[in-house]
Order: structure tokens, then C-alpha cells, then sequence
């Protein structure tokens, strides 16, 4: 039931409002149950009595690391074991592609040391710089800011290597603080007239992957049937779009700043969806809801 113009998006209403519609809920982690440190604790309890009412849930991440380390990320902040038995992420998903299609191939992993368990034990040769590469999936940055990237990946993007991107994000909070992600190099690449795929929202495919997770049959539920729930637009509601799925939008996530102008302009529980282009950006997914934070 995608929006159009002239239709209203609702907001403030709670998780809650939707379980009798819903059977699968698709939901974010970072921005919507922690912030890269601390878990939204009313966001874990949205989720529990999801499940308490018959709904499936499965967290979709553009993490750039195998499930199992976004697994054990969660446990350690706290989160309770039974709610991280289905998880997909755009890390495993990079992993998925490079096994199908590239064995062999000389890899550059563009990102820090610390991400590196996302090609170990991938069936190719690690290589030390771009140019010695048949690919390059990157997880995050080399360095600081953008643009310094432009001529390290120069030679690689005029030899048409592919350039897998595994964090489709272009910015995190963690905390308080910002941060660029691996999804504003693959901007840059694509600009320079590299060959970029991507992996994790907004691709439908990557929410099409939830389904059999958690042991659904692709196609066997209506879209309406599905939420996607995430505070990105760019990404998640764009993903829910490109799916045929209904988007809860977290608008204190990322898109915060924006929250008072939005807050302002709702009337009735809602507002009109021209307004909500005007704040958030003509070129932005518009969702079916809109929460400040996950409640149930």
C-alpha cells in the first residue's frame, strides 16, 4: 500500500497499532535497537511482544560483518539471546556473492583491520592495494574523508574492477557523533565510473532474503503483510518501497535534527505526504508510519 500524493502519513502510533495486520516485521538494528553502544530498551520490548503476538521478526542490518559478530555485538550490549536467532546482514550477504561468483579472485578489503573477519576465509587472494585487484569489497574507509579515497581507487575504477559494497549506509551515529560509512565511497566509485554492487538495503533483494530466514516462502505473503522498520530513508524505507513492503520510519535516528520541523507540521496524528517531502527531500522514500523510537 505505497503512499501517494495527497495521502497522509500517520504518526506516533506504536507497533502495537499494526500486529493484526502484520505477519513478518523486517527491523534495523543500528538506530532503532541500539545506537552502536547502548540498547533502546523500549525498542527490545516492542520486539518481545511482537513475538508474543504471533508476529516473525528478523533483523535486517547493513553491518558489514558476518551474522555471527553482529550476534555477539548484540549479546554483549545485552539484548536477550531468544530475539537474535534470525539475522541477516549486508556483510554476509558480500560474503554470499564473493563465494558464488568470485572464487580465485585477487580481493582488496577496503576498511580497517578490525573489519577484516569479513573476508576470512573467503575462497581468494588478498591483496594489499586496489590496483593489484580483481575486486575490492569494502566495509568502510581507508581513510578519513572522502575524496582522499578518489585517486587510490582511480586505477581500479578505470579497469572496471568491481567494486563490492557491503555497508550501503552513507552515515551512523554512534552516540552523539557521525560517521561516514562505506556507502559514501561507493557514491564516490560510481561517480569516477566504477561498476558498484551493492549489498543490504535499499535492494529488495536484500529483504526478500528475510523471508526464508525465518522459513517463509518468497511470495507466499502479500506486502502488506510485511513492515519494514528502520530509521533511514535512503535505505530502509527505500528498501521497504523497493520491496513492495509498509516502512515504519524511527525519525529519531539518523533523520533526527529533522524531528522538530516534523513534529510541527502533524496535525491529527499525522501529516500530509507533500510535507513530509518538503522537510525530509523530494527524493526521499516516504514511509506508511512514523515513530520518534521503536515502541510497541
Amino acid at each position: 500500500m505505497p503512499n501517494r500524493e495527497g495521502e497522509h502519513v500517520k504518526l506516533g502510533a506504536g507497533l502495537s497499532a499494526y500486529k493484526d495486520e502484520l505477519s513478518l516485521i523486517i527491523c534495523d538494528l543500528w538506530g532503532v535497537m541500539h545506537d552502536g553502544i547502548h540498547l533502546n530498551t523500549g525498542a527490545v520490548d516492542a520486539i518481545e511482544r511482537a513475538r508474543g503476538a504471533g508476529l516473525r521478526t528478523v533483523f535486517l542490518s547493513n553491518a558489514p560483518r558476518p551474522r555471527t559478530h553482529v550476534r555477539a555485538l548484540l549479546l554483549k550490549m545485552g539484548m536477550p539471546e531468544a530475539l537474535t536467532d534470525y539475522i541477516v546482514t549486508s556483510g554476509g550477504l558480500a560474503r554470499d556473492e564473493v563465494r558464488e561468483r568470485y572464487q580465485g579472485a585477487a580481493l582488496y578489503h577496503l576498511g580497517p583491520e578490525s573489519d577484516h573477519n569479513t573476508v576470512d576465509g573467503l575462497p581468494v587472494d588478498i591483496v594489499k592495494t586496489p590496483d593489484e585487484a580483481d575486486i575490492i569489497l569494502a566495509t568502510d574507509l581507508d581513510f578519513f574523508d572522502v575524496e582522499s579515497h578518489r585517486g587510490w581507487l582511480a586505477g581500479a575504477a578505470s579497469r572496471g574492477v568491481p567494486f563490492l559494497c557491503a555497508n550501503p549506509d552513507r552515515v551512523v551515529h554512534v552516540g552523539e557523533k557521525l560517521y561516514l560509512c562505506a556507502g559514501s565511497i561507493a557514491d564516490l566509485y560510481a561517480e569516477m565510473g566504477g561498476e558498484v554492487h551493492w549489498f543490504g538495503k535499499p535492494m529488495a533483494s536484500a529483504l526478500e532474503a528475510c523471508l526464508p530466514e525465518v522459513g517463509i516462502a518468497p511470495g507466499s505473503l502479500k506486502g502488506d503483510q510485511v513492515m519494514m522498520i528502520g530509521d533511514s530513508l535512503q535505505t530502509d524505507m527505500a528498501g521497504a518501497h523497493a520491496a513492495g513492503y509498509c516502512g515504519m520510519f524511527i525519525a529519531g535516528g539518523i533523520h533526527r535534527d529533522d524531528l522538530p520541523a516534523l513534529s510541527a507540521a502533524a496535525q491529527g496524528g499525522s501529516v500530509p505526504v507533500g510535507t513530509f517531502k518538503q522537510i525530509f527531500g523530494a527524493g526521499k522514500a516516504v514511509p506508511h508510519a512514523v515513530l520518534e523510537s521503536l515502541v510497541w
